[in-house]
């Protein structure tokens, strides 16, 4: 029995958004020919950027020994997927120290791989990637520090955002998920999983909080003040007869729509702001 080593490695899990429903779609042999391909495409990025399969099933685990070489592999891997397969794929990477071992080569003869993934980590970069949505990569804490530390090596431009703290089924705090991506477009937040689910909004940006501020504050005040124009025009034409609408003399006043949009709570929430 070969010797089971603690190794820090980085974990790369990628899977097909909605595999099931597209082999209910196009048939079991045109899906078995789409699959070939894709095991051509995510098997030879990992000899170019230097990765290891650990284990395929439905996804499947990767193992990089830099974290550049896992961003330039994820990017590279979404671009062909979608371009060539027009599918889109879920990435999780986390990094940690997990189990590894080595299998019996009579084992490895009748089908085992040949070496074997254990641990904690294992599970939680499972998770990370059950939260991501079609087309989305998501990283750990860990795993997102690297990426932003080395940022100026990898040869395309990345974002990196937060999109909340999620609690993962199995793991006892919460976990500060990442989303790396080219594309501003793709920094979404992702959707509550049966596993893993949001228990903290995102840190917002300077910009995001101007815009928050925008929408709850000023633009409430805008449409209150366009509405009061339209009500007092229409009443105008009605009195001179152009418009038959009695019902507009009985309209709200600007009075009373802001007692009721304006209430205590929403002062309350401006004076944070102020």
């Amino acid at each position: 029995m070969s010797k089971i080593e603690p190794t820090f490695a980085i974990l790369v899990l990628i899977d097909i958004a909605n595999s099931t429903k597209f082999i209910e779609k196009v048939g079991d042999i045109q899906a078995s020919k789409t699959f070939r391909i894709y095991d051509r495409i995510f098997r030879s990025l990992l000899i170019k950027y230097e990765g290891i399969e650990i284990d395929k099933t439905d996804g499947a685990l990767l193992i990089f020994e830099n974290m550049k070489g896992a961003i330039q592999y994820v990017f590279e891997y979404h671009h062909l997927v979608e371009k060539h397969l027009k599918l889109q794929s879920r990435v999780g990477i986390h990094c940690g120290i997990v189990m590894m071992h080595n299998n019996s080569s009579l084992f490895v003869s009748r089908g085992a791989k040949p070496v074997e993934v254990e641990g904690l980590q294992k599970a939680i970069g499972a998770r990370i990637m059950s939260l991501a949505e079609p087309g989305q990569t998501l990283m750990s804490p860990r795993a997102s520090q690297i990426a932003m530390s080395i940022q100026s090596q990898v040869p395309k431009k990345f974002f990196i955002k937060h999109v909340g703290d999620y609690s993962l089924k199995g793991v006892k705090k919460p976990m500060p998920i990442h989303t790396i991506a080219t594309s501003r477009n793709r920094l979404y937040i992702p959707k509550n999983k049966g596993k893993v689910k949001r228990v903290k909004p995102p840190k917002l940006s300077s910009k995001e909080k101007r815009i928050r501020f925008f929408k709850r504050y000023i633009l409430p005040f805008i449409l209150i003040f366009m509405y009061e124009v339209v009500c007092r025009v229409l009443y105008v034409l009605h009195k001179f007869g152009y418009v038959d609408i009695p019902i507009l003399e009985n309209l709200i006043t600007l009075n009373n729509s802001v007692y009721k949009i304006f209430n205590s709570d929403f002062w309350k929430n401006l004076s944070q702001y102020l």
